[in-house]
């Protein structure tokens, strides 16, 4: 069954963001990234991370946040 989750990525670093993907997202399930107001730009960090560990992701940008939809390509 296909599940979706909100995760607040705000205040989380990159490494504890990717830890935390890695132990909530399973093969069917879509995972929103709040990140907020992009300080930093960890936006784009937390992105092309996650790109390059083989995650389908997009950049969104809703009610004034960024955020970060993730999916599992396996």
């Amino acid at each position: 069954m296909d599940k979706e989750k909100i995760v607040n990525a705000e205040s989380l670093n990159i490494d504890s963001t990717l830890e935390e993907i890695s132990n909530e997202l399973k093969s069917t399930d879509t995972l929103i990234l709040d990140v907020g107001n992009n300080y930093f730009n960890q936006t784009d960090k937390i992105y092309d991370t996650l790109i390059t560990r083989g995650y389908d992701v997009r950049k969104t940008f809703k009610n004034g946040r960024y955020q970060i939809i993730v999916t599992n390509r396996k």
